[in-house]
């Protein structure tokens, strides 16, 4: 098994999530998921960042923790307004922020604008102290790593990366090549941490979770609980999706285990237009010199749904 990613199971490093909480429930079920590894563990997570302006997935992530008995205080969001808050991003958020997060409901939710948090989070963190999982586009990451010295460090964006980050792992892209949505919603910022991210990348792409179901059975509901109302809402009673962002969490924690392993070569991903006018798709180029990773399988798809069920239901 590889030895190029060290999982937060072993080191017991501190953790960053950074989410696009609203667009797909299955983000709930990883911040889930994360809060159980980390109190099984005993790793800490220092803060999650919500990559989109969509202030209600904020009010989620908050609602989601607190029901997990897990607060988590430090919020950063995305600065600018307009990006996916729309109605086709608010199927669950909206609803469950109001209901379960009081501090959304009263207006008193502290947010801090995404490349502040990262700033902040990062220079309080030790050295080669931090694994940073993204579950969503890459705009705050590409904003974090073009940010220039401050009052909060002396170091750029990239080099407080450099310093603090060992990994990233991500849930994106789509092996071999393809349109994979965390990408193609801001290419550019994609292409931007791709071609410039200074640490190692551990990618789960779209083939790893979309045929892996999980979630919570319909036939016991939880109307009190904002992760079942969370999938209840986003799959219209179903209350089952696809589980492409737990498997990257899944892997960020357990590293090469029974369930998962590195493909044997190191990629780069060359950006390309697949035919919609825009150079959006990417395409994994075997690169001796790259640094980023991809996930595979070594089980079926039915034995991690039932890890991580085990997580997801761990809470009602």
């Amino acid at each position: 098994m590889s030895t190029l990613y060290q999982p937060l199971s072993l080191t017991k490093k501190a953790v960053i999530l950074d989410t696009d909480m609203g667009p797909d429930c299955d983000d709930v079920g990883a911040l889930v998921t994360l809060i159980s590894y980390a109190e099984q563990y005993g790793f800490d997570i220092l803060g999650v960042c919500h990559c989109t302006s969509n202030r209600s997935g904020v009010g989620t992530i908050d609602a989601v923790a607190r029901y997990c008995s897990h607060p988590i205080e430090n919020l950063g969001q995305w600065e600018h307004p307009g990006f996916l808050d729309d109605d086709a991003c608010h199927k669950y958020s909206v609803e469950v922020a109001q209901r379960f997060s009081e501090k959304y409901a009263n207006g008193t939710l502290k947010i801090a604008p995404s490349v502040e948090f990262y700033r902040k989070t990062l220079a309080a963190a030790p050295d080669d102290g931090v694994v940073i999982i993204t579950i969503g586009m890459f705009n705050t990451l590409a904003a974090l790593l073009e940010s220039a010295p401050d009052a909060i460090s002396p170091l750029s964006g990239k080099e407080l990366v450099q310093k603090k980050v060992s990994a990233l792992v991500s849930m994106a892209a789509i092996l071999p090549e393809g349109r994979e949505y965390n990408v193609i919603c801001d290419y550019e910022a994609a292409k931007v941490v791709f071609d410039n991210w200074p640490t190692k990348m551990f990618l789960s792409d779209f083939h790893i979770g979309w045929q892996i179901m999980t979630g919570y059975d319909p036939a016991d509901p939880h109307p009190d609980s904002p992760l079942y109302e969370s999938y209840r809402l986003y799959t219209a009673g179903r209350c089952q999706n696809s589980s492409y962002d737990l498997t990257a969490v899944q892997y960020a924690v357990l590293g090469d285990c029974e369930l998962y392993a590195l493909h044997e070569d190191a990629y780069r991903l060359e950006f390309y237009d697949a035919g919609t006018g825009t150079p959006d798709a990417t395409r994994a180029i075997p690169d001796p010199d790259g640094r980023i990773y991809f996930m595979k399988k070594l089980v079926d798809d039915a034995t991690i749904a039932d890890s991580l069920n085990e997580h997801m239901n761990k809470y009602l």
